[in-house]
């Protein structure tokens, strides 16, 4: 590993995202899913890492760790446990934290959904009714109406393609469905909320004389490549996957519609996005379907050549500023992961303004419930103790040498 310095105008940041680390005994998708046995540890999302009740503690944390961007999560069912119904409230303890990031010099990116529904939109048929959107909606413009004050950034949905994949071919996030047409109606069904969502939060900004804002969508993206290369059943299922995530990015970022994606005639040519947000997975090995679904697992952290690869055939078809979230690795393997990745995004002449590093806090992962530990700060789950790990004590040596010289490798590379 050779010496690097960041880029002057890329910031390091992590993520709290709300699921993983918010905690809390709430009528959600993911609290059922649990109820039904189907989280591999068996540990509740109820547990998590208390963010909601720790995020003081949790500032400061950030502030310590010279963290310098920050994607908070804000989860629907907390703001809106029954439709209709706001709890003002969570509201108001969203916009002290905002307050308190705001003083510490973090830039945050709100990001309003990820992979979490109240149980009554499920009840009512999530995003695969049309009918149901207006709700999303309604609840977009509630959080900005609080918010908006103290947001510059948005993301309306982080990982809409994993979270359709997963719950509707996959089968194994809720809703637990393993319906393709299913799928992609969901996935069209959320470019389409997010293309309305992009003009009211634009909206509601000016009518409201708030500071103007940026709003963009995250996608889940990786490396895919063949397990055996000579395999002409392995070439295409990743050829089908690179044509699926291709799909989507035209349907979210520029309005086009194309095969798998539905036609919807709110999906409309455009510039729906105001950055570019990509939540990055590694290098995935791909022998049969189901080593695309987002709960296979990681064959390895992936080459930041083929993330850079990645990010220039984006940028050419959305020539926008650039926000990367490394989505989280194992300890043994998260310093390299940081140092080759930060190092590879300040050599390239893209326009990389953020790159964050999700989770801050080992929390609730989804379908691997507590036992992978994947944060820069260890939580004690009985406690709610927060230990900054090694990899942790490298971010913030990182971030404030802006870089990392010989020495600092040697530490961690010897």
């Amino acid at each position: 590993m050779e010496p690097f310095t960041l880029k002057g105008d890329l910031l390091t940041g992590a993520a709290l995202d709300a699921t993983q680390c918010l905690g809390g005994e709430i009528e959600s998708s993911w609290i059922y899913w649990w109820g039904l046995g189907y989280i591999r540890d068996h540990a509740s999302p109820a547990v998590a890492a208390q963010h909601a009740e720790h995020w003081r503690e949790d500032v400061e944390l950030l502030r310590e760790l010279g963290v310098q961007a920050v994607r908070l999560g804000v989860d629907w069912t907390r703001v809106e446990p029954e439709e209709e119904s706001f709890d003002e409230q969570e509201l108001a303890r969203i916009r002290d934290e905002l307050t308190a990031l705001r003083d510490a010099g973090v830039r945050v990116t709100l990001v309003l959904h990820q992979f979490t529904n109240s149980a009554w939109f499920e009840e009512k048929g999530g995003f695969e009714r049309q009918e149901n959107l207006s709700c999303y909606l309604s609840y977009i413009e509630h959080v900005a109406a609080a918010l908006g004050s103290l947001a510059g950034d948005y993301l309306t949905f982080a990982e809409p393609n994993a979270y359709a994949v997963g719950g509707y071919l996959g089968g194994d996030y809720p809703p637990g469905r393993n319906d393709p047409s299913a799928c992609f109606r969901v996935l069209t069904h959320m470019a389409q909320c997010h293309i309305l969502a992009y003009d009211l939060l634009h909206q509601l900004h000016e009518a409201m004389a708030y500071p103007p804002c940026r709003v963009s969508v995250s996608l889940r993206a990786r490396q895919i490549v063949p397990l055996d290369p000579r395999s002409r059943a392995h070439k295409l299922l990743c050829a089908a996957a690179e044509r699926t995530f291709d799909a989507a990015f035209r349907a979210f970022y520029l309005g086009e519609t194309h095969l798998p994606m539905k036609y919807d005639r709110f999906v409309k040519p455009g510039r729906w996005c105001d950055f570019l947000a990509l939540d990055w997975y590694g290098r995935a090995d791909v022998s049969e379907p189901l080593d695309l679904t987002p709960f296979a697992r990681r064959s390895g952290i992936g080459h930041p050549n083929a993330l850079l690869a990645r990010l220039q055939t984006l940028h050419a078809l959305a020539p926008l500023p650039i926000h990367v979230t490394l989505a989280g690795v194992a300890d043994g393997n998260r310093v390299e992961y940081l140092a080759s990745n930060l190092d590879a995004l300040s050599r390239s002449e893209l326009p990389v303004e953020r790159c964050m590093y999700a989770p801050l806090l080992d929390g609730f992962e989804l379908l691997d419930g507590n036992t992978h530990r994947l944060g820069l700060v260890h939580v004690d789950f009985d406690t709610q103790k927060r230990t900054v790990k090694p990899s942790g004590e490298f971010f913030r040596a990182v971030a404030a040498a802006h870089g990392a010289d010989r020495l600092l490798l040697e530490q961690y590379f010897a």
